[in-house]
């Protein structure tokens, strides 16, 4: 499995802010959020189809946080399949609240 820090997001407390990642829905697979629910604050998790065809489901999947409290905080997306226990791939945001 694959892990890499895709970057770091500079934000202030209290204004929300979006993550977009690409997501291709074709197999079942999905991204999913994993992170400190008490430094961030999940307020939007929402998927923008881009193509629908007979064989594949592709868009766009928005994140959208809001920090609650200062410092440096991690969020990682799991590349998941609904049948699997285990992540596909990982990428992995730092999220630096001021």
């Amino acid at each position: 499995m694959e892990e890499k820090l895709v970057r770091a997001v500079h934000v202030r407390v209290g204004e929300p802010f979006k993550i977009r990642i690409w997501e291709d829905r074709t197999r079942g697979s999905r991204w999913a959020a994993d992170f400190d629910t008490a430094l961030l604050r999940l307020l939007n998790d929402d998927y923008d189809r881009t193509r629908n065809i007979r064989v594949s489901d592709i868009g766009m999947r928005y994140f959208e946080f809001l920090p609650i409290a200062a410092g440096k905080h991690q969020i990682v997306f799991e590349w998941r399949y609904g049948w699997k226990f285990s992540a596909e791939n990982r990428l992995t945001y730092e999220v630096i609240v001021g």
